[in-house]
């Protein structure tokens, strides 16, 4: 096993960990209130973070090449996963709860935003700062109007605007991930 190798287990143990808090979460959702709590809002961040994670994990095959890490180059690629994470464990409500998840949503809109765009910003941060690559690659395309929205949605909790806005965040997540980022070699 070499080093690359070893550093991918954290970050999977990691990145499963939080598939497994959405996971969990759908499953609770379903157990207690069925289709009826349904939220598109929710909805559509759950399945942004669900795809955000596993593009994490994909993109850091790229990383294989690499030879030589430093403690804060782990520090680095484990930054994006640590605050999806995070925000997997809050999207959802614990146990049985009365509130919908469209009103626990819009209760948390402020942090789970500010947590996307700080995984964002990390994630595009990471190569350059880590590795000396650069900073304005076509992977890195999408991540500018991301961040954006993510500052918009952290500050504005207006229920029309995330409607609108989160589900706009999910497509550029799926263009970023299918048409970018496909295949791995």
């Amino acid at each position: 096993m070499n080093l690359f190798e070893f550093l991918m287990i954290l970050l999977s143990l990691i990145v499963g960990l939080g598939l497994a808090e959405i996971l969990t979460g759908i499953a609770r959702s379903l157990k207690n209130e069925g289709l009826r709590g349904f939220s598109w809002t929710h909805g559509a961040i759950t399945l942004t973070m669900f795809i955000g994670l596993l593009q994490t994990f994909w993109e850091s095959w790229g990383l294989a090449s690499i030879e030589t890490w430093s403690f804060p180059a782990m520090l680095l690629m484990l930054g994006s996963p640590i605050f999806l994470f995070l925000i997997a464990h809050v999207m959802f409500p614990e146990r049985e709860s009365k509130v919908s998840l469209d009103d626990y949503y819009f209760e948390r809109a402020r942090l789970i935003w500010t947590l996307a765009g700080l995984a964002v910003i990390v994630g595009v941060l990471f190569r350059p700062l880590a590795f000396g690559m650069p900073l304005w690659i076509v992977d890195n395309l999408s991540s500018l109007p991301t961040i954006f929205a993510c500052v918009l949605l952290s500050l504005v909790n207006t229920r029309l605007l995330h409607r609108v806005l989160v589900p706009i965040i999910l497509v550029v997540v799926l263009l970023d991930t299918l048409a970018v980022t496909y295949s791995i070699g």
